[in-house]
């Protein structure tokens, strides 16, 4: 009897199937078996794909990020004001790490843990997707100084570290059970701290 010809390997869907179980898991605690076993593949095909572990977890973060700048950056770029945009950004990520339909919930890169057993390019990848999110509030907010809504570079950097902190610790509560309703408390207490000065409404020229 002839054999069906091999199923055509998928990997993208092989690396999304990563990316959800390092987010679920963490580096340290998937094994390549654990990998092999999600994406339906051996190892010398797990291999011949991605080249080890530690490259594929460095591939599954670009994606993750890659679904953050879809689904939640975009606001920055989106809304008129800085204020609303930032207040938008964290009530959506609130959303989003609290669907545990779509994905386990936290934020895969605030939760990963660093420590000297780690790969350097394990590292590194946690820690450059951990300032990009800083970078991105920065940017936004640098412009909020250039249009006159903040006063000026300084507040715009102490801000921008102050809610790249409210993220984390909205992917953080999200992964030890926090519901949305609760976090959006927090966003609101948050959006407390944005400076009385400056601030214009959308209905503003």
């Amino acid at each position: 009897m002839r054999r069906g010809r091999p199923r055509e390997f998928d990997r993208e869907k092989a690396l999304t199937d990563a990316m959800l179980l390092f987010w679920r898991k963490g580096f340290h605690a998937t094994s390549l078996r654990d990998l092999g076993d999600a994406l339906g593949i051996r190892m010398p095909s797990l291999y011949a794909a991605f080249g080890s572990k530690e490259a594929l977890f460095v591939e599954a973060v670009d994606l993750y990020m890659q679904l953050t700048q879809a689904l939640l950056w975009r606001h920055l770029l989106e809304i008129a004001w800085a204020r609303e945009a930032i207040r938008e950004l964290l009530l959506a990520t609130a959303r989003e790490l609290t669907n545990q339909t779509a994905h386990p919930v936290g934020c895969m890169v605030t939760f990963a843990t660093i420590d000297e057993d780690m790969p350097d390019a394990v590292v590194a990848a946690i820690r450059n997707a951990r300032r990009a999110w800083l970078k991105v509030i920065r940017d936004r907010l640098e412009i909020a100084v250039h249009e006159g809504e903040l006063a000026g570079s300084a507040e715009a950097d102490r801000l921008s570290h102050f809610y790249a902190a409210i993220v984390q610790s909205i992917g953080i509560q999200a992964h030890d059970g926090a519901s949305y309703s609760e976090l959006e408390g927090i966003v609101g207490l948050a959006m407390a701290a944005w400076p009385a000065r400056g601030i214009r409404h959308r209905s503003e020229p």
